[in-house]
């Protein structure tokens, strides 16, 4: 196993008069958890949540649906964070991860970006024996003293009556241990720690200076402070909410759209069934409706919340789609067919892989059967059942143009599932107009220098009687787009 996450959650979270417990207690209507496992599900194998036990069956209940691996551990007594910690010691022993992360239950305001970075750092130094992140704050409520070599010495706590400055540096309740750090030094480290003066409570974090003298710890910087909030009262809970309302993201669905009446209403159904939460992102579904002479115009007025936009005249998919682009709002923008070609729901790996991979666009391929196994494997291996042969060769064909004009080889060229970081789709100066322009994004994407990542995706191809539009013409067109923007 690599990553496995303990998530001590004992407690009840009395100063926020809670009716349920603290890690169940809602902010912004969403329960702390829930936002945990948005958070981390992504980036660890297993969770383990330590709950006192006159409410483990109510977070057990609330957990019962989610599809991630979730143990149990029971906490009968507050004797603190770090007694909590070890818990589950035996069971983390059985599953030997390579790393054991920690978190609070109420450290919901991490960044992804914070998250990421570990996640890099972790496997970038995997034996590193700690890695956390730290933030500068104002009226810290936990502070890391260091001496002239960076090396953490000392660490003062507010709940414990120590001095403390007016700014200060402070952890984020997110902390990845390595698997011997965790097993063996942090058990050696509780044979001798005392309970705190104040709080009579045994804490991890005195652990920090100790291991320090023993073994290689790193820190990075956070992004903001407002990730170091935990949130313990009323007025930690309105700096989180507000925090979390002004940090949602919008993801711009472009959806062009010609006689598609006998699809486009399925698609908008999918496409609105994806939830994104766990990202923190909302959807902008836009439908531009290149002057069909069928009923799809009529079938997008009937979902609320659709932008349908129509075009003047029938100038054609790229047309329809720099038309979407000019008028998204979204943080990110991702291109959709109208048809069922493609199924919505493979956003969600496409949106993780924009997110952890530092790349400026994601396409979703649907050759790409054996990430890493070799261009040969996948091209072999990629054809889907249903489509035919000349279609296949043809985009299989076309990314060896690519290859030849931009120096980068993608394994679906033609793929009609695209998605881009606003500020780059967006300053692109678009001039094709009709199936080419997938072709001129591609270079253009790529002579500025950005990475294009690619993710398998479902696939059902349809056939030219059900309303498959592209041909051998489109392919031509294609070869001259490569050509003529092979330089951006």
């Amino acid at each position: 196993m690599n990553r496995l996450m303990i998530i001590p959650a004992a407690g009840r979270g009395s100063r926020l008069n809670p009716s349920v417990p603290k890690v169940l207690f809602p902010v912004n209507g969403k329960p702390m958890i829930d936002y945990l496992f948005d958070l981390y599900a992504p980036v660890v194998e297993k969770f383990i949540l330590v709950l006192h036990p006159s409410f483990e069956d109510e977070v057990r209940s609330h957990c019962a649906t989610r599809p991630f691996d979730i143990e149990y551990a029971l906490q009968t007594e507050p004797t603190g964070m770090l007694d909590a910690i070890l818990i589950p010691q035996e069971r983390v022993r059985q599953c030997q991860p390579a790393s054991v992360w920690i978190t609070w239950c109420d450290q919901i305001g991490v960044s992804p970006v914070t998250i990421r970075e570990l996640a890099s750092l972790v496997e970038r130094s995997p034996d590193m024996a700690l890695i956390f992140p730290t933030i500068a704050r104002a009226r810290p409520y936990v502070q890391l003293v260091r001496n002239e070599h960076q090396e953490i010495t000392e660490i003062r706590h507010r709940r414990e009556g120590d001095a403390m400055p007016e700014v200060g540096e402070g952890d984020m309740g997110l902390f990845s241990l390595s698997g011997t750090a965790y097993l063996d030094l942090l058990t050696e480290f509780s044979r001798k720690i005392e309970s705190g003066t104040v709080t009579r409570e045994r804490n991890f974090l005195p652990f920090i200076p100790w291991l320090q003298e023993r073994a290689e710890i790193k820190t990075f910087a956070g992004q903001d402070e407002i990730e170091s909030v935990g949130i313990n009262d009323a007025t930690d809970l309105r700096l989180m909410e507000e925090h979390l309302r002004g940090e949602e993201k919008i993801l711009s669905i472009i959806i062009p759209a010609y006689n598609e009446e006998q699809f486009i209403g399925r698609l908008l159904e999918k496409v609105l069934a994806v939830d994104l939460s766990r990202f923190g992102i909302s959807k902008e579904v836009i439908v531009v409706n290149d002057r069909s002479t069928d009923g799809t115009a009529e079938i997008v007025r009937g979902f609320s919340g659709v932008i349908l936009k129509n075009q003047a005249r029938n100038g054609g998919k790229g047309e329809a789609v720099k038309a979407g682009i000019a008028i998204a709002k979204g943080d990110y923008i991702i291109i959709q067919d109208a048809d069922l070609e493609y199924d919505p729901n493979d956003y969600v790996a496409m949106i993780e892989t924009l997110f952890s991979n530092g790349t400026g666009a994601v396409y979703g391929s649907r050759y790409l059967k054996y990430p890493g196994r070799g261009k040969l494997i996948n091209l072999l291996t990629g054809k889907h059942s249903n489509q035919s042969w000349p279609a296949y060769i043809g985009g299989q064909s076309l990314s060896s143009v690519a290859l030849a004009c931009t120096g980068h080889y993608l394994t679906d060229t033609v793929t009609a599932l695209k998605l881009f970081k606003r500020d780059v789709i967006k300053p692109l100066k678009l001039e094709t107009t009709g199936f080419e322009l997938d072709h001129e994004i591609s270079s253009k994407v790529l002579a500025q220098g950005h990475k294009i990542k690619e993710v398998p995706i479902s696939y059902f191809p349809r056939s030219k009687e059900e309303g498959k539009k592209i041909g051998f013409k489109d392919w031509l067109t294609a070869l001259r787009t490569f050509y003529r923007y092979r330089h951006g």
